[in-house]
Order: structure tokens, then sequence, then C-alpha cells
């Protein structure tokens, strides 16, 4: 039985699917550009060229297969009529095409080593830029090398951009006649929401949105770190009230604690005193007890606390907080550092040029010079922690922002799917 069926695509998804020559194909595009969509097309497609040799698909960890690549894979086979068993446990599809076994291996990238004695025609490697620059680097090596089998042999690569890392390096400082880099933005895909594009302006900083929408390489990593801040368009004179609830975030940090509180008006942030170099957590419960006396105080502390112990052996530095009568808010882990970095950015002026956070310069002189200052280390490509400046409230206040202003503009982005090219998968049975 023959069995024909088309599907329709963006010009970019084309393209990537179509191509059956290039050996290493690289998609780098925007958030809402139906990369996740593509990508278990591709896989499909790859398996039906292949038919009865294995193919290898990653996401960067184990959460983003079963959240996002995993359920692609399953309705792309639902669609075009695949026979297939998915074995969990394995992480592996067996699926039937022509009478012949054919598997698609799903594997995070963080466990490449793993797949290491797999032969595989095929290699399709999604989110890439998100996994750790050199882990992904040596993925790509090494699972390139597993690609010795089958009839259409190609490594695929798909990500967003997150700055000159893994992808920059493999599809522009080492581009060669082997490989294709196709590019596509978020506002290709002019089937999504209407406030889709502006949401995602609001929540996020301007370098961010060159990557994140756009498409484009960006160098997210350099120079100072909190670009958006400006001492006179983010200052305010705004101070305490003496009757509005205290917002406070907190860094622990034993002899060198820092705090900063804030006021929270018409979802907008404002800084309007710091507290520096306190000893430990008692000191500093002291301190804001005297200073905010008979006032809703809501702590929003370092995770760490949890753990570490400033003081006796059986109390942490969280439990301290909440005995003392304040009310505290907090994960049992700290988001990523560049999460805080990307949100505190984001309020400072969003790509919208809209600014949510104010730092009161006179009363908040160290966290001022802090912002101004702070930069990035070279080797971790992260907040330099050797100068001390995070010490002086960035991190304290990055602590707050990030639980009461958290980015929410990535909404939905993964299947772009309303497609515009027809395209003839082929033959099936």
């Amino acid at each position: 039985m023959i069995n024909t069926v088309q599907l329709k695509l963006l010009p970019h998804q084309f393209d990537l699917i179509d191509d059956e020559k290039t050996k290493i194909i690289g998609l780098v595009a925007g958030y809402g550009s139906g990369k996740s969509f593509v990508v278990a097309r591709k896989a499909v497609r790859l398996a039906i060229l292949n038919k009865g040799h294995d193919g290898i698909v990653t996401e960067p960890t184990y959460p983003l297969l079963t959240q996002i690549l995993i359920p692609e894979l399953k309705s792309s086979l639902d669609f075009f009529k695949i026979p297939f068993e998915f074995k969990s446990g394995e992480g592996i599809f067996y699926c039937n095409i022509q009478g012949h076994e054919t598997r698609i291996i799903c594997k995070s990238m963080e466990n490449y080593e793993r797949l290491i004695g797999v032969n595989a025609a095929f290699v399709i490697m999604d989110e890439f830029d998100t996994a750790k620059a050199e882990l992904a680097y040596q993925a790509y090596i090494k699972l390139l090398g597993r690609i010795r089998v089958g009839n259409v042999r190609q490594m695929i690569i798909v990500s967003t951009p997150e700055g000159y890392r893994a992808m920059y390096r493999i599809f522009v400082e080492e581009m060669d006649e082997n490989k294709r880099l196709i590019r596509a933005k978020t506002t290709d895909n002019h089937h999504l929401p209407k406030d889709y594009i502006d949401t995602m302006m609001s929540q996020y900083p301007p370098e961010l949105i060159q990557a994140y929408l756009n498409g484009e390489f960006t160098n997210l990593t350099s120079g100072t770190v909190y670009t958006q801040y400006d001492r006179t368009m983010n200052d305010t004179d705004r101070q305490d009230d003496n009757v509005s609830d205290i917002h406070i975030g907190i860094d622990f940090n034993v002899g060198a604690m820092s705090a900063v509180a804030c006021l929270i008006k018409d979802q907008k942030c404002y800084a309007i005193e710091e507290f520096i170099g306190l000893f430990d957590t008692p000191e500093l419960i002291s301190v804001l007890k005297e200073r905010f006396k008979n006032r809703k105080v809501y702590c929003y502390p370092d995770a760490a606390g949890n753990a570490r112990k400033s003081v006796q052996a059986s109390e942490t530095d969280i439990k301290l907080l909440r005995q003392a009568g304040f009310t505290v808010i907090a994960d049992s882990k700290n988001p990523s550092i560049m999460d805080r970095v990307n949100t505190l950015n984001t309020m400072f002026c969003n790509a919208l040029g809209e600014r949510k956070l104010f730092i009161n310069t006179v009363k908040c002189k160290q966290l001022t010079k802090a912002l101004e200052q702070q930069s990035y280390d070279e080797a971790t490509r992260l907040p330099d922690k050797k100068n001390g400046h995070d010490n002086r409230g960035i991190d304290s206040l990055g602590y707050l922002i990030i639980k009461k202003f958290p980015m929410r503009g990535t909404l939905d982005h993964r299947n772009g799917q309303p497609m515009e090219t027809q395209f003839k998968m082929g033959d099936l049975y």
C-alpha cells in the first residue's frame, strides 16, 4: 500500500527538511519559530530515508526530552501513521518502516557518552546552545563520529542562540563546505498570537531580544553585566513611608551579609535602603526589626540559607528569619545566575523602553556602584565573583526581583504550528 502524505512548512522549516545532502546543518532561530516542531518532523524524515538504521535525538537535559521532544516525536509519528512502540525506560522509539525496525534513540546531551557505542544514520541535537558550551561541543564531536551507516547521513543542530557559544563556534568560526546554517526570526511565523512579540519585548532586555526574537548571535557575556541600568534614568528619591509593607532581598555570606529593602508600588520596585557587611543572620534580624518596627516584612533570601549554618549548627538562616516573625518567600534552590541577571536587566529597561526598577542612589550607594561596575569573568562567562560587587547588594536584589517579577515572555513557543509550504514526505509503506 502506498501512503503519501504532505506537510505544510514555513520556509526555514522546509529548507531544513528538504536538504538531504549537507552533512552538518544548523538552524538558529528565535522563540516561536517552530524549532521543536521541525526537529521532530526532520527526525521522522531521516528515519524513513534510513529505514532499518538507528537515529539519535538529544535535548540538553532529560526533563526537556520528556516535556518537549518525546511528545513531539509521538505526534509526528502518529501524523505520518508510522507504527511505533515507545519504551520509556530506554527512551527509544521502535518504529516499523516498510517492515524494517528503525529506532529513534532519545537521550540527554549531558549523557552523550552513553551513545558512544551506537552506529547511527543521523543525529539531531535540539536546544543545543542552552547546554554548557564545552559540553555541547564535545557532544557534537563525539556524536558526529557515530554517524557511519544509512543512506542519508546527517548531523542536525537546532537552537536559539545563547551568545557566542558552541553553535557559533561550529557554524561561524569553523564553517566549511560540509556545513550549512539556516537562520530564522520569530517574526517569520506570522501566525503567532498578535500580542506575542509585544509580550516578549516587555519581558526581555534589548540584547536578549536580538537572540530570542531575531535569532542572532550576540554578545551576552562581555563588558558590564547590568547594561540596562542607568544611574539617572533608574534613580528615585522615594524613601520609606513608614506604613507600606517592606520587601527585602537577602544574600547569606557569613561576615559579609547583604540585604536590600524595597517598596513595591503599581508593579514597580523601588530599592530604598541597603544593609551591607553585616556579620551574620542574627545581626541582620536585629537591624531589620529595629529599622522596620511593627511592619509587615517579606524576605526573599538566598535559598542556600536552608542548608548554610551561619550560627548554631541546629538552626538555618531561613529558619531564623521565620522565627523572627518575617514572611519568608524562597524556593528549594536558587535560580540560575544568568536568569537573575536577565531579570534585573529587563526590570531596569526592557526592549520597549519601560523601566520598572529604581534605585535610591543616596540611600543605596554601594548597590549603585556595584551595578555600574560589575563585569564578567572571562573564564566562566558569569559575573565576576572576585571583585566583590555581588556582596554589595546585587545578589540580594536579584533574589527579590526574580521572585516578584519573573520573566514570563517565553509563552508556549515550541510549536509554530501554522505552516505555509507544501512538502511531500514520500511513500511510507
